[in-house]
């Protein structure tokens, strides 16, 4: 808003109001400087001094007495002069008054006054005297005042949107390098971008937050501190006095709760520990395991499953060494299966003989077998050694014509049964 329009809303009142009394007061002062300045004037003497110029210049023409003509004729001219003077006068007053009248009756006072106030503000050329103006005179509904044209002093009671000041004092100084508060500084949450210097104590009502750069260096550097200070004669004699205290006030460990429940015991743990960190036990006499367990990185055990050395068991139970993989379990109804599940051989042996040999293509391999009381092996020759009678001994070398074996008779004599044809 420009400064002519705010004129016109502050002097609209004032205009109205006064029009009708300022031309009155100008018809007034307009006839009493007009009346000063006709009464000042000597009537009189100018129509005198004028009639005796005319007089005196037709005298002149005339044959007579002068002297005789001069006084009646003074004495007429006095008269002549107070009647015309009189008449001037009135006729001279009427004249002014007519052309006021019409001046005045013409003249718009609203537009000269606002014109003339307006350009007076403008170029402060009035002066308002103290309270002349009262604040309900003014209508404020329309007047905007911008901050950019408020300049110095003090604002008491200042308040916005987002501020309510009430301080009685200076509270708070803003400057380009430095913000100062003169108290208490009250605040929700606070966000620091850089350092923060406090120069008296630090009072912490809340908590730290435990994962914190600041919380675990303030640990670390405390730990370390306490580290530092503890040597080992006095941790030695501070471990000295708990034990000495233990024994002679005869503190009860042989129970230990934790929240009313009990952890520790004489002889047991508590049924609330479930989770522990346990390296070495001594004797069990029993052990419950109802999950999966694994023990020195060898045995393992899930839900009906053990394996050794593997933790993914195929079996009731897999066994394997290095390459080599065994499995027992069940084959069929009511039919067990010891086994190599991979592409392997499996030998039953005995007093670290190779006494049986299961192969990959399913064929069996021994080198001896006994029947009862009988035994049977081969040879690529006849036998001549003393064996039980009856013991058979293939032939390892066979030719047409030739036994398929030999049986012994005993006492070192040996018979051939089977001939190759």
């Amino acid at each position: 808003m420009d400064i002519d329009t705010q004129v016109n809303g502050i002097v609209q009142n004032i205009i109205s109001e006064i029009t009708t009394k300022v031309q009155a007061q100008v018809a007034d002062i307009i006839t009493e400087k007009v009346d000063e300045v006709i009464g000042n004037i000597d009537y009189n003497t100018v129509l005198a001094t004028k009639l005796n110029q005319l007089l005196d210049s037709k005298i002149s023409q005339l044959n007579i007495d002068r002297n005789t003509v001069e006084s009646v004729l003074t004495t007429r001219v006095e008269q002549i002069a107070t009647s015309l003077a009189t008449s001037a006068q009135q006729h001279a007053l009427e004249r002014v008054g007519d052309l006021v009248t019409s001046q005045l009756t013409n003249a718009d006072f609203q537009r000269l006054f606002q014109d003339g106030l307006a350009m007076a503000i403008k170029n402060n050329l009035i002066a308002f005297p103290d309270n002349s103006i009262a604040a309900r005179s003014i209508d404020t509904s329309a007047l905007l005042i911008s901050g950019d044209n408020i300049q110095g002093g003090i604002v008491k009671n200042f308040g916005s949107t987002g501020i309510d000041d009430r301080a009685e004092n200076c509270q708070l100084t803003i400057m380009d390098d430095v913000t100062v508060v003169e108290n208490n500084l009250l605040t929700r949450d606070l966000t620091v971008k850089g350092t923060v210097n406090i120069e008296g104590d630090l009072n912490v009502s809340g908590l730290a937050v435990e994962t914190s750069a600041f919380y675990l260096q303030l640990v670390k550097s405390a730990s370390e501190a306490a580290k530092r200070g503890v040597n080992d004669e006095l941790f030695a004699g501070y471990s000295k006095l708990v034990t000495d205290k233990l024994y002679s006030d005869g503190i009860n460990l042989s129970r230990v709760t934790v929240d009313d429940k009990v952890v520790i015991t004489a002889d047991s743990l508590g049924s609330t520990v479930v989770n522990s960190n346990l390296q070495k036990l001594g004797e069990l006499r029993e052990l419950q395991v109802s999950g999966e367990s694994l023990l020195s990185q060898t045995l393992y055990t899930t839900n009906r499953r053990v394996g050794v050395n593997t933790i993914e068991p195929t079996a009731v139970l897999d066994v394997w060494d290095q390459e080599v993989e065994v499995s027992i379990g069940k084959q069929t109804s009511n039919t067990a299966i010891i086994q190599t599940p991979r592409n392997q051989a499996l030998v039953l042996s005995s007093n670290d003989k190779q006494n049986l040999t299961l192969e990959t293509d399913g064929s069996v391999s021994m080198t001896k077998l006994n029947l009862n009381n009988v035994s049977i092996t081969f040879s690529h020759v006849p036998p001549t050694d003393n064996q039980t009678k009856g013991n058979i001994v293939f032939n390892a070398n066979p030719t047409l014509g030739g036994p398929m074996g030999w049986v012994s008779l005993g006492d070192s004599r040996w018979a051939n049964f089977g001939v190759i044809d």
